[in-house]
């Protein structure tokens, strides 16, 4: 008998763990749960046969997920375990028909284990007088159905020469192939999570019996992630699992990518290689979809090839350098690379984005306005898209931004907002030496006139500027604990002494003073 707790507090949930002797009743604490919405989420999942459950909860009460829960299973019986007294709580309770209703207050841990002990005969006696009567076959598959879930959730127990289990004795055959492979089944995009398989299991089984025959030992539904999970024996030649997913896609009117793992002995291990599979799916990122994909292929990568890594750090220079107009091109020559297999793993993509993305408010940082200030929801959108073509969107529109940015303040010929335009770009650009010149070309004005401009603005030269803030940087860095030379070469210098010069004539100490 598989059993739940659902309860907030953590010291009861833990005194009933240990205190029922769970094994010796013939019963297995499969899940637990601190809050209605969490619980409710469990039960669809393992489907026990018996939940031990509090009435006030977090996020859903008690009641109300013994409501919903026995929408997914009928049989499932329920004992209520409360702090609560109130005889609206008890009749609610006995509208829902839960098997008993026990105080925690007075709560005897013999009478539990009683009340257990009797659910339990009862439940197996209904099984077996079940086995006997026309719905015997309606039986049997709600019983594999179960089954099936508790080996693909990992909480299936082993075969014990001291103990006999009424679920590996009934479907022991299942467990005896020589070897495996986790096949997960995922609809096309933007299709509703609900009706998307066959409507009854009978569809399902017929299905796949016709066209993968024994091979085919069982189905598991994930709803909530609009996905299949099938379990096979052995190793279906390629052209059994193509004629099976061109039978479904006819069945479904959809198309479906079919994720195949590497074959395992072990079937204990089913939920390791279907979170194996699994990962497989996230090819749709790249419309990869529509398919079979297995995990031999090697088509998901977690590292950046080196083509990959040069064109993101021309990227991130353009950023620094605050040439915004000319990441387009860069950017989509790195969408048209990442396309190509193997492929990059959807979250390490998003990861590179995102730092993009906080480079870019930082450049533009000192000229912020409403359209280029740090944006959060911006980042939940990027970790949310499902394809490379809407992450793509997502960036360039905030590249466009920044770009227009920019070209406000160059329209706006507002000298205070070009100086900070100017001074952001050094800030950004500490590792490089750069002169007035430099800086002159890049926002396309004389360096004559630069100088008078920074020097009204700032009350400053350009030199005793950049100097000063490459000593801030250099004090930071020293805070952090980074040793001299690399600070040096950090911002900047070919050597120690050529900074350790400049830093003094700066600050008027030598830079290991900061050290101390």
């Amino acid at each position: 008998m598989k059993v739940m707790i659902v309860e907030d507090e953590v010291l009861v949930r833990l005194g009933l763990k240990k205190a029922v002797p769970w094994s010796t009743l013939g019963m297995e604490l499969v899940c637990e749960a601190s809050d209605g919405s969490e619980a409710y989420e469990m039960f669809v999942r393992h489907l026990p046969d018996i939940v031990l459950v509090d009435i006030e909860l977090p996020k859903m009460d008690g009641l109300r997920f013994i409501q919903f829960a026995k929408k997914h299973r009928e049989d499932t019986k329920f004992i209520i375990l409360t702090c609560q007294q109130d005889i609206k709580y008890a009749r609610s309770a006995i509208q829902l028909q839960v098997t008993d209703f026990l105080l925690k207050s007075t709560l005897d841990m013999k009478e539990l284990c009683d009340i257990l002990q009797n659910i339990s005969v009862e439940l197996l006696l209904k099984r077996h007088a079940g086995s006997e009567s026309d719905s015997a076959d309606v039986g049997k598959a709600q019983r594999k159905k179960r089954f099936l879930q508790s080996w693909l959730d990992g909480v299936l127990p082993k075969s014990q020469p001291e103990r006999s289990d009424v679920q590996l004795q009934e479907f022991a055959s299942l467990l005896q192939a020589a070897n495996y492979q986790s096949w997960v089944i995922q609809p096309e995009r933007h299709t509703p999570a609900m009706g998307v398989w066959p409507s009854s299991d009978t569809d399902l089984e017929q299905l796949a019996i016709q066209h993968l025959g024994s091979r085919y030992l069982g189905a598991v539904e994930d709803a909530a992630k609009c996905k299949l999970h099938l379990i096979i024996a052995g190793n279906p030649p390629a052209s059994e699992a193509q004629r099976w997913k061109e039978a479904m896609q006819d069945r479904l009117g959809i198309t479906i990518t079919i994720a195949i793992s590497s074959t395992f002995d072990d079937p204990y291990d089913w939920r390791v290689y279907a979170l194996q599979a699994a990962e497989l799916l996230q090819l749709d990122f790249y419309h990869h979809s529509g398919g079979i994909v297995r995990e031999s292929d090697r088509l998901i990568r977690d590292t950046l090839t080196e083509p990959i890594q040069k064109m993101k750090k021309d990227i991130y220079e353009r950023i620094g350098a605050l040439q915004f107009a000319d990441i387009n091109p860069q950017f989509e020559a790195l969408c048209k690379a990442l396309i190509e297999p193997p492929f990059l793993h959807p979250h390490i993509v998003k990861n590179m984005m995102t730092e993009m993305l906080f480079r870019l408010w930082s450049a533009c940082e000192e000229i912020t306005t409403a359209s280029i200030s740090t944006n959060h929801q911006l980042v939940d959108r990027i970790y949310a898209a499902s394809r490379l073509e809407e992450l793509s969107e997502l960036m360039l529109e905030e590249v466009h931004s920044a770009e227009k940015a920019v070209a406000d303040c160059y329209a706006q010929d507002d000298k205070s907002k070009l100086i900070l335009l100017i001074k952001q770009y050094i800030k950004s650009n500490m590792h490089r030496e750069f002169s007035l010149q430099d800086i002159a070309d890049t926002f396309h004005m004389n360096n004559s006139h630069l100088s008078r401009m920074f020097k009204e603005v700032t009350d400053s030269s350009f030199t005793d500027y950049v100097l000063y803030e490459k000593t801030e940087a250099a004090m930071a860095l020293m805070k952090s604990g980074l040793p001299l030379t690399l600070i040096s070469e950090k911002l900047g210098y070919q050597n120690l002494s050529s900074f350790t010069r400049m830093f003094k004539k700066v600050r008027g100490v030598s830079p290991s003073r900061y050290q101390d």
